[in-house]
């Protein structure tokens, strides 16, 4: 028995081209950097070019951004000075109102004088009436004294708006002494007011000042 002999076909390759390597892994950063580079270069270009233009005839210039083409950062312009501060706002000046100076009236028994007319009144009874020196034991000597009566029966002569009456001459002088402290108790503690020839009083240096 002949054996027979075949001989395989030629097997051709699937692919006949000739196979590429592919780039490594920096290769490829590398291109993809070159690409992005001039992609920002070409839009930079133009952005400068549409920004500066004429308009009409006016030849009014509208200036864009700097750009420096090397960075493709814009250029910052200077800021304007700053202003001068605000001027503080303007002070009012409230004066307050001043008391008066005018004196009030003083009142002796319920009737209201002047306090020119109460000072021209005790400085005439200090110069009518029988001031004398008065020893107290212990005590020493009070210059210029005079009685509680001999004051009660002279402002009832001569104060005519007393009409004479003696309670109304004795609230007066009451008041002179306790209430406007114009009369001096003197040997005696406090200040009251004493109708009686041995109650001793001094007319005080503010019956001078009343008018003054």
């Amino acid at each position: 028995m002949n054996d027979h002999y075949t001989t395989s076909p030629r097997l051709a390759p699937r692919d006949a081209r000739t196979p590429q390597r592919s780039g490594t892994v920096s290769e490829r950063i590398s291109q993809r950097l070159k690409e992005i580079q001039r992609r920002a270069a070409g839009s930079v270009s133009s952005t400068a070019e549409s920004d500066t233009y004429t308009e009409g005839t006016d030849d009014v210039e509208r200036e864009s951004p700097k750009v420096d083409k090397g960075k493709g950062k814009a250029v910052e312009l200077p800021s304007p000075p700053p202003m001068s501060p605000p001027l503080p706002p303007a002070r009012l000046e409230i004066s307050s109102p001043q008391p008066s100076t005018e004196p009030s009236s003083i009142v002796m028994a319920g009737i209201a004088f002047s306090p020119a007319a109460i000072s021209s009144l005790l400085t005439r009874a200090a110069a009518e009436m029988p001031l004398r020196p008065v020893q107290f034991p212990l005590l020493g000597e009070y210059p210029e004294c005079f009685s509680g009566a001999e004051f009660v029966e002279w402002l009832n002569k001569h104060v005519p708006a007393f009409e004479g009456s003696l309670d109304l001459a004795e609230d007066a002088a009451r008041d002179l002494a306790e209430t406007e402290g114009l009369l001096r108790h003197v040997g005696e503690f406090g200040n009251q007011f004493v109708h009686a020839d041995d109650a001793y009083y001094q007319f005080r240096p503010k019956v001078r000042q009343i008018h003054e």
